[in-house]
């Protein structure tokens, strides 16, 4: 088996125009080709009153992407961007325009919550300045505006060749519900900001679980799990498009709002300059 690629792909329509469902479906056909999605569930979704419309599939066996982004995208729609996941590396790239051309970059995401429970009464020790809040359920949370890279990875048991009508398989119990189809196998997190939130980038002797959370919905969530060589600790990703924050996205899109620090982005293009030289 091949790496498996997890695309997913928003395509925008031209100004005073929309993408109709049965475009919406055209492209989807367009970008799978007669090679299908490798692997990964197609899921095909329309913004409001057709402004734009999101495609998640397995791009491992099928190049039309590039036949889509260089011939039609360019003449009959507005902008094409797309976030790629692919798992022999451990984080998101996101790209606009020309899937070859670019330009590529480290997909950044969002979060404005931090929810942990840990192995004692006591305060979260990462952050002990900050304002943490203890929940009946015995989780400590914080109201805070951060940030993190990772890779979400939406395999499923679909085949190499899996179409819209493909019936998606049942969940495994430890899969983390996203906005497309669930994820069972998750990276943990790079680049966190705030830098002090770092300890919980991964695993933690005085917590038993980390959720991130973006307006109330969680987005990626590491616990300790039972694994086939006994317990360990694993990641869940559920990012999306609603808390991607890459700069040039959403400066685009009208929520500038939304723009970490400079200095965040500044170190994912020093990152993805070490990458390319590698």
């Amino acid at each position: 088996m091949s790496n498996i690629f997890t695309d997913a792909i928003r395509v925008y329509a031209r100004p005073d125009d929309r993408i109709t469902g049965v475009e919406a479906q055209w492209i989807t056909w367009m970008l799978l080709g007669r090679h299908g999605s490798y692997h990964v569930p197609v899921v095909t979704r329309r913004g409001p009153e057709g402004a734009y419309v999101d495609i998640q599939y397995g791009s491992g066996k099928s190049p039309d992407i590039v036949n889509f982004s260089q011939d039609h995208a360019p003449y009959l729609y507005g902008s094409l961007w797309g976030r790629h996941y692919n798992e022999g590396g451990d984080q998101d790239i996101i790209w606009q325009g020309d899937v070859n051309d670019g330009p590529h970059r480290y997909c950044r995401y969002g979060f404005d919550e931090v929810r942990v429970a840990t192995t004692t009464g006591d305060r979260p020790p990462v952050g002990p300045e900050a304002p943490w809040r203890r929940h009946p359920d015995g989780s400590w949370r914080l109201s805070v505006a951060g940030s993190y890279r990772t890779g979400n990875c939406r395999y499923a048991d679909v085949g190499p060749m899996a179409t819209p009508t493909t019936p998606l398989p049942d969940p495994p119990p430890a899969a983390l519900p996203t906005p497309t189809t669930p994820n069972d196998e998750g990276e943990a997190l790079a680049a966190l900001h705030p830098h002090w939130l770092a300890p919980f980038a991964d695993d933690h002797p005085d917590a038993t679980w980390i959720e991130y959370r973006w307006r109330g919905r969680v987005v990626h969530r590491a616990r300790e799990e039972d694994d086939w060589d006994g317990p360990t600790w694993q990641h869940r990703c559920a990012d999306d498009w609603d808390n991607c924050l890459d700069p040039d996205f959403l400066r685009a899109t009208g929520a500038t709002g939304l723009l970490a620090p400079d200095e965040v982005y500044e170190r994912d293009r020093e990152d993805w300059e070490k990458r390319g030289s590698r």
